[in-house]
């Protein structure tokens, strides 16, 4: 009995689901056997297509009238032909059923998973590359997150670009090179496989909803960072952007129409994902780009007297971090300008500048004609932990004169990466400082927040990821005070480092 190369959970509801699946040479035929609750197994079976000039075969299966709030267990065969399909019971009675939970009923508030930057380009010490895999998925088994989101990084894929220049490919290589265009395609999907077939990533895939938006190691170190862009990193960008949609978009709710993005809503919370990747351009200074701005403000609109409770917003490198021209100064004197790259990420850039005036204004914004919705911001990126408070000083964004308007932001990185050491680590301990950071002409303010139990305050040297928790501990229903609680499950902590963020 063959199995897909990879099975994936994606986008479900209390009530639907969504299996997607990949598998290779031929096998393209497909058989579900799966059951809700106490109900008896039922089947489905699927034809599986291959992109055009690919060996690999995707399909997924949209699962529907389940058991509401149930247990799902299945199984998932694949074959040349239908006939070589096992039938029902012999799937259903192979053992190694694979498990999981559909979203809890309407007003049960989500628990959230995070995690982002699953890679490196060098592993110190391969046997604990994955140990943060492992660790989610025991605390996926039991019963802690409802919806996992990846924040970004799934995949580093530059070890692709890299052989490709070895290999003198590069100056030949443009988005009309069909030939090198497949080649370069197969690359990335091989990458995909390679990477969530490891028997920890599988295990997380195929046991919690999942949704994803991508960053620059899914397509290459720094994509929209840099001064050009040549024919050849076009190339790689719509190599990289075919397989996204292919592996990672297909879990995800329906998106925006010009980018990655989307808008969900369940149980009172919102989640909105930006793309960081799609539009960014160094020297145009964009990036999240004028038309999913537009999509975005008509997301937002909607939501107004939606009654949400909650609204965290996606947004991949996190808009506060450290200072960037203290930490570019630092770069450039000790030499470490490869590192450069990733300052220019940064929203704080003064290049990023007025994208960052966009985003707060529209957040703040939003908070002011949403009284009852808490705002949080959610990202990865930076290979550490951090919480952090964020302020508006504008007197548009009060809702009366007493509020001191102010957003919560929420960092979990890296749960493949490994956190900065020697003077990258210092850099970023001088770069963040110790006191509140100017992140816009004196109209933002944020700062850092000390996590409780961490042994380096403030900043989360450790590979990690994160809960984010909305309900009062140990009890069903949201929190009455409308907190947060954020726990940190971090390499070579026992106990994870727990921090509330009280409501503002």
């Amino acid at each position: 009995m063959s199995r897909p190369l990879i099975t994936t959970v994606g986008c479900c509801t209390s009530t639907t689901a969504r299996i997607s699946i990949t598998s290779k040479n031929g096998l393209s035929h497909a058989r579900l056997a799966f059951r809700s609750g106490e109900g008896a197994f039922q089947e489905r079976t699927l034809r599986l297509c291959p992109p055009m000039g690919s060996s690999f075969l995707h399909g997924f299966f949209e699962l529907e009238g389940l058991a509401a709030s149930s247990t799902v267990e299945y199984a998932v065969a694949v074959s040349a032909s239908e006939e070589g399909l096992p039938s029902l019971q012999e799937l259903s009675c192979a053992g190694g059923l694979s498990r999981f939970r559909l979203l809890p009923p309407p007003g049960q508030p989500l628990r959230i998973g995070l995690v982002s930057c699953n890679g490196c380009y060098t592993v110190n010490e391969p046997s604990r590359r994955h140990a943060m895999w492992k660790r989610l998925g025991e605390v996926v088994a039991a019963g802690e997150v409802d919806v996992l989101i990846h924040l970004g990084d799934q995949i580093y894929a530059d070890h692709i670009r890299e052989a490709w220049q070895r290999a003198g490919l590069d100056d030949c290589l443009t988005p009309q090179n069909e030939e090198l265009m497949q080649r370069l395609r197969e690359s990335f999907r091989a990458v995909y496989c390679e990477t969530w077939q490891r028997p920890e990533i599988a295990a997380v895939l195929g046991s919690v909803p999942s949704m994803m938006m991508w960053d620059d190691h899914d397509i290459f170190d720094g994509w929209g960072s840099h001064d050009e862009v040549s024919p050849a990193d076009r190339a790689f960008f719509e190599a990289a952007r075919t397989a996204f949609s292919e592996f990672q978009q297909r879990l995800n709710p329906p998106g925006f129409s010009d980018s990655f993005g989307f808008g969900w809503v369940s149980n009172g919370l919102g989640v909105l994902v930006l793309d960081g990747r799609s539009h960014r351009n160094w020297k145009e200074q964009t990036i999240i780009g004028r038309k999913q701005w537009a999509e975005i403000d008509a997301w937002l609109e909607t939501q107004l007297g939606a009654g949400l409770e909650r609204l965290f917003v996606v947004t991949g490198v996190p808009p506060l971090h450290a200072k960037v021209a203290a930490a570019s100064k630092i770069l450039e004197r000790l030499g470490l300008s490869s590192f450069l790259g990733d300052v220019r990420d940064s929203w704080m850039e003064p290049n990023n500048a007025e994208e960052l005036r966009k985003l707060l204004n529209r957040l703040f914004d939003f908070r002011k004609r949403s009284p009852g919705t808490e705002v949080t911001l959610v990202g990865g990126d930076v290979h550490v932990g951090t919480t952090a408070r964020l302020r508006s000083r504008m007197p548009s964004h009060k809702r009366n004169d007493s509020d001191q308007p102010e957003l919560t932001q929420v960092v979990s990185s890296g749960i493949g990466s490994e956190p900065p050491t020697g003077l990258i680590r210092k850099v970023v301990e001088l770069g963040v400082g110790s006191e509140s950071v100017d992140m816009y002409q004196d109209l933002f303010h944020g700062r850092l927040l000390e996590l409780p139990g961490n042994p380096d305050g403030r900043l989360l040297f450790r590979r990690n990821f994160a809960v984010l928790d909305l309900g009062p501990s140990g009890k069903d229903g949201w929190d009455p005070d409308r907190n947060l609680r954020v726990r940190y499950y971090a390499e070579g902590l026992e106990r994870p480092v727990e921090q509330t963020l009280l409501a503002l």
